[in-house]
């Protein structure tokens, strides 16, 4: 005959049971071995990833954009430093006077002579971008240490290049100076698109600001340039184009560096040696347990985040919104990566880029099939989902976007030949 066992030592045996699980469900979520190999595997990774992009150029430079422009950064800050702020009113008058809206005898002197101090280094920078490779300075990626104001400030330095590129473009073009306006503003987008190489989300930021700067003066002075430099231009944005990195290597890179500003005194001894010199130094803060909780959450936003980065824009529009609510959902959520995200922002401002990438394109191609075969083209040469073809007359077509709201001025493309100065502009 059986045994029978007290109820109380029955409950007793069921609860250790429950505890050991518990425990050891615990004990796997705390430790953080898996999460420290691959830390170390993804570092080493992206501190020695290359860009290879297509260059824009035929006669490029050996090396990479970075090697060439590093012996320009100390002069870059410098000049940074130098430059006086501007109001809120004369801002307004440099953005109107390089996108076209006011004419170019409205700058103020001051800022053409400022211009004027830039110009040389800013050659120099653009010329950098004829490099047979991307990839920014050391000091520039996300990786490249927990000091981020001496990158930051390094950046934007660069979009000070940017902006003043953007304003040279437009008084070549007001010169007459259409094809070297051409050669300028090329050299510009490609300097937006090196930012972006490499350069976390900050450079992904800086990059569509720059196309977002410089494409109207650049619209107007691909409209004005002659047919032979209208063709090899068409030619170097559709490499830009194609040269731009995948949102989801941008959330890579951030996603490392944020474990590495959060949770790198979590790492054993041996993996912080293993650790680029510039991270060594580890306080160690409080809360550890909570932390390495904390860690493993992170790291599995990031690759939700990254695995729909990608995706097609209306389809990333609703895997962003599911993510949201999958969060919403979990229970005992730590606070999230400030900087591993895309905010509607960020989405916004690379779809733009992408946008004005493609417009310049279609511009070129219609303005070419114009000069060639005597009227305008039906319909885009090259089918994007993104933009429609609307000529109005002989000497004006127009290109309106599809997407709502991102473009909701056409750009105007006068046919070559017209007798006034050919210009790209805003439709009133």
């Amino acid at each position: 005959m059986p045994l029978k066992r007290p109820l109380p030592a029955l409950m007793g045996g069921v609860s250790l049971s429950v505890l050991v699980s518990v425990g050891a469900l615990a004990y796997q979520h705390l430790r953080t071995d898996a999460l420290e190999e691959r830390l170390l595997r993804e570092v080493n990774t992206l501190t020695h990833a290359t860009h290879p992009r297509p260059a824009h150029v035929t006669a490029t430079q050996p090396g990479t954009f970075g090697e060439a422009v590093a012996s320009l950064l100390p002069a870059l800050i410098q000049q940074a430093r130098e430059a006086s702020a501007l109001s809120a009113a004369e801002a307004a008058t440099l953005e109107a006077v390089t996108e076209g809206r006011t004419p170019v005898m409205d700058l103020p002197a001051t800022r053409r002579e400022a211009l004027e101090h830039a110009r040389p280094l800013m050659r120099q920078v653009l010329a950098a971008t004829h490099a047979e490779s991307g990839g920014l300075p050391e000091d520039l990626r996300p990786l490249s240490g927990p000091e981020v104001s001496g990158r930051d400030a390094l950046l934007q330095a660069l979009r000070h290049v940017v902006d003043a590129a953007a304003l040279e473009t437009r008084l070549l073009v007001s010169r007459g100076d259409a094809d070297q306006a051409v050669d300028t503003c090329v050299d510009t987008l490609a300097l937006s698109r090196e930012l972006a190489l490499g350069g976390g989300l900050v450079g992904q930021r800086l990059s569509a600001n720059g196309y977002g700067r410089t494409w109207r003066a650049c619209a107007d002075a691909l409209d004005a340039a002659s047919l032979g430099r209208k063709r090899q231009a068409l030619s170097q944005l559709t490499r830009l184009h194609e040269g731009f990195p995948p949102v989801s290597l941008t959330l890579h890179e951030e996603a490392v560096a944020a474990q590495l500003h959060a949770f790198r005194d979590l790492l054993s001894d041996e993996a912080r040696a293993e650790l680029p010199p510039t991270w060594f130094d580890a306080p160690a803060l409080p809360g550890a347990l909570s932390r390495r909780l904390q860690w493993r959450q992170w790291v599995e936003d990031a690759d939700r985040l990254m695995a729909v980065a990608d995706q097609p824009a209306e389809e990333r529009r609703r895997s962003l919104a599911d993510l949201e609510t999958l969060k919403g959902e979990e229970y005992f959520r730590h606070a999230e990566s400030p900087s591993v995200r895309l905010s509607p922002e960020d989405v916004e401002a690379l779809a733009l880029r992408e946008l004005r990438s493609e417009a310049l394109m279609a511009l070129v191609e219609v303005d070419v099939a114009r000069a060639e075969k005597g009227q305008w083209p039906r319909a885009l040469p090259t089918r994007t989902a993104s933009l429609m073809l609307k000529p109005v007359d002989e000497t004006e077509a127009q290109i309106h976007s599809c997407v709502q709201g991102l473009m909701p001025d056409p750009l105007v493309v006068k046919a070559d030949g017209a007798p006034a100065l050919q210009q790209v502009h805003d439709v009133p």
